[in-house]
């Protein structure tokens, strides 16, 4: 079963990875760090599940741009 992540995180997330979605990464430790540098968060909850929601957006990103390079190499 999935993680379910309410729209709030979402929303949080989306607009913090367009405005500065180089700054992360694949590893949920460093993006809580990143976005500790550039967002301030009221509670830890929140941060904790911002920084999980961009580890595994990250994570599948990775994940689609490696199936597309197995693809082209196999042709």
């Amino acid at each position: 079963m999935g993680k379910i992540y309410d729209s709030r995180v979402k929303g949080i997330a989306k607009m913090l990875l367009l405005k500065y979605g180089d700054l992360f990464s694949n590893d949920y430790y460093a993006n809580k760090q990143a976005l500790r540098k550039i967002a301030v968060f009221r509670s830890k909850k929140i941060l904790n599940r911002v920084a999980g929601y961009i580890t595994s957006v990250k994570s599948s990103e990775a994940g689609k741009q490696q199936e597309e390079v197995i693809e082209v190499g196999e042709e």
